[in-house]
């Protein structure tokens, strides 16, 4: 049996800007999904998931995988899916199912760990299972863990690799995070409420077009993501917070918060060193970076959101078992 996990992200800073041509960045963290695969009987007839038949409709992401990569027609798989990510919560629960079917696949075949190659593969997935239209952020944090920045040039000595899909071409680049980031915590609040990305994606074009002073709130999150990035390689916790604040003030002005939200982040900011919402918003989640977790995460409780404490820019994909 082969054993697989991948992490989930959270996008730390430059939501929505990212949609104009400005970087974002993201961050791994330490809730999982775990894939154990195993070959079924000779006599099988089709793939199994969880005990049922693996079909396109439900499980797209794994029946493109073993369709694209899987060619042994007779060896039928079986595959249980277990995970700590909720779903849709803008976490990167698919991402990470991508990448850990792809790395498990890869890696059943005894073909080489090679990460730009499954993160290439698992973006092809997500892309396919949402219409033809996705980001690379999520299976490119999910593949190699640490902190990932999203940009459309190439930044300096931490670009790792260009990806083009469907005509759209990004630069990908890696940070390594400062030791000091390890004395804080991201603690995530979940609303319980489903945004949608593409509508929050067309009210701040809506907005923007009827407002063009917006833009400057566009160009603000893009220096601040600047900022944050230089904060986590020098390992300055507090302007990190100081960041993140700011780039949620300039989110609500784009009209992507909302109540519950904020909500949310008034509490935790009491005891963290920063808030904002995380994701496309209208619902979804928020993020603090905290030093005491756990208070911060009771007080997202009490404010009736769902806490989860979580280490940040923590290992990739990884092969856990192999018997």
């Amino acid at each position: 049996m082969l054993k697989v996990s991948a992490p989930g992200k959270c996008i730390l800073l430059g939501e929505h800007a990212v949609v104009y041509g400005h970087p974002a960045l993201a961050v791994s963290i330490d809730m999982r999904l775990e894939l154990k695969i195993s070959k079924l009987n000779p006599t099988s007839n089709y793939h199994m998931i969880n005990g049922k038949e693996i079909k396109k409709k439900h499980h797209p992401h794994i029946f493109d995988a073993l369709q694209d990569i899987w060619d042994s027609k007779s060896q039928m798989l079986n595959i249980n899916v277990s995970s700590e990510i909720p779903t849709s919560a803008g976490l990167g629960s698919s991402a990470a199912l991508s990448v850990a079917i792809v790395m498990g696949l890869n890696s059943l075949k005894n073909e080489d760990e090679d990460l730009e190659k499954i993160s290439t593969i698992a973006h092809k997935l997500e892309a396919s299972a949402q219409g033809g239209l996705a980001s690379p952020m999520d299976t490119s944090t999910s593949t190699h863990g640490g902190c990932i920045l999203l940009a459309n040039r190439k930044l300096g000595d931490n670009w790792l690799y260009s990806r083009t899909l469907n005509n759209k071409k990004w630069e990908i680049h890696s940070f390594d995070l400062h030791q000091n980031m390890k004395n804080a915590s991201i603690v995530i609040g979940y609303t319980g409420i489903h945004g949608s990305t593409a509508q929050m994606v067309k009210n701040v074009k809506d907005r923007l077009e009827n407002n063009p002073k917006l833009i400057q709130d566009i160009e603000a999150i893009n220096a601040l993501t600047a900022l944050g990035v230089n904060a986590i390689e020098n390992g300055d916790l507090e302007a990190l917070g100081a960041v993140m604040n700011l780039n949620h003030s300039h989110l609500q002005k784009l009209g992507v918060s909302c109540k519950e939200l904020d909500e949310l982040v008034e509490v935790a900011r009491e005891t963290s060193l920063g808030a904002k919402l995380t994701g496309a918003g209208g619902g979804g989640c928020m993020i603090a970076l905290s030093k005491n977790p756990k208070q911060t995460a009771r007080d997202i409780e009490l404010a009736g959101g769902r806490s989860y404490i979580c280490k940040f820019g923590v290992e990739g994909v990884k092969i856990k078992d192999f018997e």
